[in-house]
């Protein structure tokens, strides 16, 4: 979509090569590592830059294990620490390749909004700011699901659930779900063992009563949401310590702010978060 995005390559820990995108701003004052969410690819994430129209901030998304053009099973993961480890390899990598700062903003969408939390409550120095966008913290019938997905694990390990999310949960425009759809990269289904890794870390996360972090967060939802549970993402707001919080709801955006019909709106809140991040 847009030429000034390098992309590459590089070697995760364990040997899986992970795709990437980087969008270099010479001078920058920050750098924005992002996650996306669940079956989706950085592509997607490459209008970012020209959104928010003049900023001095460089991009890098990776595509996570498993999903776009990066190595690994398709929609299925030996550990949730696997993801944790490759953005460590990302983070390495962006330091070593385009010598980005010691100190980053770190934006996670979704299931990249859970990745993103673990990542920076093991890396807290790395991270000057936390973005979450629609973060996957827990399911509506979450315990129901996963009594069901454990039947599965014990009974039929390979099972894998089939479209797991539709594109009409996500976006209002009908382009944007247009072009959902029809893209080949997105992935549409998900194993049994991944939900199941998935499940322990939000339950994990839902158990702790206070969660202390050296670094502001941003919260970013939406008014109509039907892919994650937004009582959960509230919960979790409303335990976490951090040297400030914030949260700004959409109204009348489904579960991708950034793709929907009035998305200049998200852009416009995001471009104010990293313009006053210090």
């Amino acid at each position: 979509m847009i030429s000034n995005w390098i992309q590459n390559y590089f070697t995760s820990r364990d040997g899986t090569k992970i795709f990437y995108r980087f969008y270099p701003v010479s001078g920058a004052r920050h750098t924005v590592i992002m996650l996306h969410g669940y079956g989706e690819h950085s592509g997607r994430y490459e209008k970012f830059p020209i959104r928010m129209g003049r900023l001095s901030a460089q991009f890098a998304v990776m595509d996570l294990r498993g999903m776009g053009k990066s190595g690994g099973p398709r929609g299925d993961i030996r550990s949730f620490d696997d993801y944790l480890q490759d953005v460590s390899g990302f983070v390495e990598h962006l330091r070593a390749t385009y010598a980005i700062p010691k100190k980053f903003i770190l934006f996670g969408h979704s299931m990249g909004g859970l990745v993103a939390v673990y990542w920076a409550m093991k890396n807290p120095e790395a991270v000057k700011l936390l973005i979450l966008s629609a973060p996957f913290l827990g399911l509506k019938f979450s315990r129901f699901i996963s009594l069901v997905n454990h039947l599965l694990l014990a009974f039929a390990p390979r099972f894998v659930y089939r479209n797991p999310v539709s594109s009409k949960a996500l976006s209002h425009d009908p382009a944007e779900m247009a072009i959902h759809r029809k893209d080949p990269l997105i992935l549409r289904y998900i194993s049994a063992r991944l939900i199941g890794e998935i499940f322990r870390r939000t339950e994990t996360m839902r158990t702790q009563p206070i969660l202390s972090i050296p670094f502001p967060v941003h919260m970013l939802v939406s008014g109509e949401e039907y892919v994650v549970d937004p009582k959960a993402s509230r919960r979790f707001f409303d335990r976490l310590v951090a040297p400030r919080k914030d949260r700004t709801c959409f109204d009348g955006f489904y579960h991708e702010l950034f793709n929907e019909r009035e998305q200049q709106k998200a852009f416009n809140v995001l471009k104010t978060i990293i313009e006053d991040c210090v």
